[in-house]
């Protein structure tokens, strides 16, 4: 690897493209510590496709949302009796439910399976209130504590854009 300031490969850009099309890599340093990287076609082929594949659903739905989906397909496979406490397994129904509602919500939550057939959903924001949603089968039992202790709970249809309003005025409380 070659280190470059972006005024050498400026003043000499042909040199420098000889260079990386001989399979070197050029870093540019940028102000503000920032680097541009000139690579070849080959080099940049041998880039595997899985890598490719994962940087870009990453950059897409960003690491929490990936992260989610990744339990969420852990929680899809516990057995019956999965706590020991004789739990079910969770149904396929509502894996779906939540997995459409993780891939929908700006704010990702913590995931957990629960005891009562349900996935639970948790958010905490910077005031230290607290968000819980349950999702059942046909509803979502939603639990709230506000700032100063006080509590709230209620039971909501499966709708994504009320989810979504619930978390989105959440966080705002929190601005």
């Amino acid at each position: 690897m070659v280190i470059a300031k972006s005024m050498e490969v400026r003043d000499n850009f042909k040199s420098w493209c000889v260079q990386v099309a001989e399979g070197e890599i050029v870093q540019i340093a940028r102000p503000g510590n920032n680097y541009v990287y000139l690579i070849s076609q080959e080099t940049y082929e041998k880039l595997t496709a899985e890598r490719r594949i994962a940087a870009y659903t990453s950059y897409l739905y960003g690491k929490d949302k990936i992260t989610n989906l990744k339990r969420l397909s852990e929680i899809a496979l516990l057995p019956d009796n999965w706590n020991n406490n004789g739990a079910e397994k969770i149904p396929a129904t509502i894996i779906k439910t939540v997995r459409k509602l993780l891939m929908s919500l700006e704010f990702q939550p913590e995931v957990f399976p629960t005891a009562c057939d349900a996935v639970q959903l948790e958010w905490e924001n910077k005031n230290s209130e607290y968000l819980e949603m349950e999702v059942l089968e046909d509803s979502i039992n939603v639990f709230q504590i506000a700032s100063d202790g006080g509590e709230e709970q209620s039971t909501i249809a499966i709708n994504d854009a009320a989810v979504k309003k619930i978390v989105r005025d959440f966080y705002d409380r929190a601005i």
